[in-house]
């Protein structure tokens, strides 16, 4: 069993990591509960036992390396339901006040991309929720349920209910 203390880089953030990008690696696929998680045991996608015993404050991430001798193995995060919301119209700060109240009343993480605020959820019958909930705004946003890798903007973390 291969234990794993902490990652070696991450193949989109650290240098040295091109003949990975071709593709020829063992993944590790694991959920964003998962990644939060210090001790786990689980098998790479070729069969490869691992066992994670992470240093204290080391978090995996989406794309993080971990040596297996001669063998890299990359953490792949589990794409997961998300709600994404975009304004119709730009510079709208009640809109945006009450989206943040909204979603922040329900203890959501979120990630802000561009001019783009996601959330996860568990099903897809929570857009009818969080339509009613954005009744007073729902003319001026766009809402889409998507399955994406979900990352918190740092700053936003909040634990879910």
């Amino acid at each position: 069993m291969l234990e794993v203390n902490a990652p070696v880089g991450n193949i989109f953030l650290d240098e040295g990591f091109d003949e990975l990008k071709k593709g020829n690696f063992e993944r590790l696929k694991l959920s964003r509960m998962e990644l939060e998680k210090r001790i786990l045991r689980r098998k790479g996608d070729r069969g490869t036992d691992i066992g994670l015993k992470l240093d204290p404050g080391v978090k995996l991430r989406h794309g993080d390396v971990i040596n297996n001798g001669d063998m890299k193995i990359v953490v792949e995060q589990l794409p997961e339901k998300v709600i994404s919301i975009r304004l119709k119209t730009k510079n709208m700060v009640d809109v945006m006040v009450l989206l943040g109240h909204i979603i922040g009343n329900r203890h959501r993480p979120i990630s802000i991309q561009r001019e783009e605020i996601s959330f996860p959820i568990q099903a897809d019958a929570e857009k009818e929720v969080f339509t009613k909930l954005f009744q007073s705004i729902i003319n001026d946003i766009e809402m889409r349920v998507e399955e994406q890798v979900f990352s918190p903007s740092t700053g936003a973390d909040v634990h879910e209910h």
